[in-house]
């Protein structure tokens, strides 16, 4: 009777204590009031391909500027540009097709033939020329010179040939330091000369001569002389 006694005196106190204590982690059912941080709420129940992207803006290109050049007509403009004289006369408000100024600045609007120039920045274009292209290195086959010659792959201009930068032009038709654009190419420089780069020929510096070869000789390849503004 007396252990009875005392187990109940000790026991029961413990007992009646756990029983008042609250749950150290609790679990609810529902995600209504979860009350989680952000780092640890409940994933979408879309996965990350399901998700919906927005499209990219679209790039609208920039109009390109020309300014013209004695002798030039709206009609040999729109053709340079392959564009509509009737497109021109309305982008630039003109009242009087038969009469251009020398000097003038021509807006030439972008359609889906003659886009190949447009990026973020508009281009001045003062001059188009249609032209013979070929392409040469700086070996013997092309300048003559072997690499021990102290102006190995030095061009006219005085700078080192660069491929993906330098071209041989006639000065005359391009003058030196001028920057072009040529259609199917790219921006090059006009930094040499040669001996048979006369007129609208130009020749655009390749490294390797086997490609420098298959490159060939290429005709009636619209080339646009660039203002200084766009370099």
């Amino acid at each position: 009777m007396f252990r009875k006694i005392r187990f109940l005196t000790l026991v029961l106190p413990i007992l009646i204590s756990l029983s008042q204590v609250e749950p150290a982690y609790s679990y609810p059912v529902g995600d209504e009031d979860l009350g989680l941080p952000p780092s640890y709420s409940m994933s979408s129940s879309r996965s990350a391909a399901e998700q919906i992207e927005e499209p990219a803006p679209a790039h609208v290109p920039s109009p390109r500027q020309y300014q013209v050049n004695r002798g030039d007509t709206l009609y040999k403009i729109a053709r340079d540009f392959d564009v509509d004289v009737s497109m021109l006369i309305a982008s630039n408000d003109i009242q009087n097709p038969n009469r251009l100024t020398i000097g003038q600045s021509i807006t030439i609007p972008i359609s889906e033939t003659n886009g190949g120039l447009t990026n973020e920045q508009p281009k001045i274009i003062q001059k188009v020329i249609n032209t013979t292209l070929t392409a040469y290195t700086a070996g013997f086959e092309s300048t003559g010179k072997k690499a021990s010659h102290p102006e190995y792959g030095i061009t006219y201009s005085g700078k080192k040939a660069k491929e993906g930068r330098t071209i041989a032009v006639d000065p005359a038709v391009i003058p030196l330091g001028s920057t072009v654009f040529i259609e199917g190419i790219g921006i090059r420089k006009a930094e040499d000369i040669g001996s048979a780069i006369r007129g609208s020929r130009i020749d655009v510096f390749m490294n390797d001569l086997s490609e420098a070869q298959e490159f060939g000789v290429k005709k009636n390849v619209k080339v646009y002389l660039l203002a200084k503004e766009n370099v």
